[in-house]
């Protein structure tokens, strides 16, 4: 009965540990060069985003963004992207669908990049599901 009332109760403890989703202190940067203080939904992007959501105050209505308006996004103290034009290779995974060519089929594609490391040589992450 003992491990009963302690299986409940770690399990209920489970559920209370859980964090939300919230909105933190950050900008962006629009195509007209105009920074914008505001709150990003920061949703801890494990791909790139293609869009976000964000409020001008804490009380404001949300609004989304996709990366085609903004030039750069960041979270304080968190994580900052950046809009590049960018030459990436989209070749399938899966062996069969693969070509015989040896060189990468490159594409251009405009992509928010996580900004790693900036200075004079920046460093950069695209990371995607596929």
């Amino acid at each position: 009965m003992k491990k009963l009332y302690l299986f409940v109760f770690v399990l209920l403890l489970s559920f209370n540990c859980h964090s939300q989703i919230s909105f933190e202190k950050g900008y962006f940067i629009d195509n007209l060069d105009e920074k914008t203080e505001c709150l990003i939904r920061n949703v801890g992007w494990k791909n790139n985003p293609t869009e976000f959501e964000y409020k001008l105050s804490e009380n404001g209505e949300t609004s989304k963004k996709i990366m085609h308006y903004v030039r750069e996004v960041g979270v304080y103290n968190k994580a900052k992207y950046g809009r590049y034009n960018v030459e990436i290779d989209r070749s399938s995974k899966i062996l069969s669908n693969l070509s015989s060519d040896r060189n990468p089929n490159f594409e251009e594609e405009q992509l928010l990049l996580k900004v790693l490391v900036e200075g004079s040589a920046s460093l950069f992450m695209y990371e995607d599901g596929g």
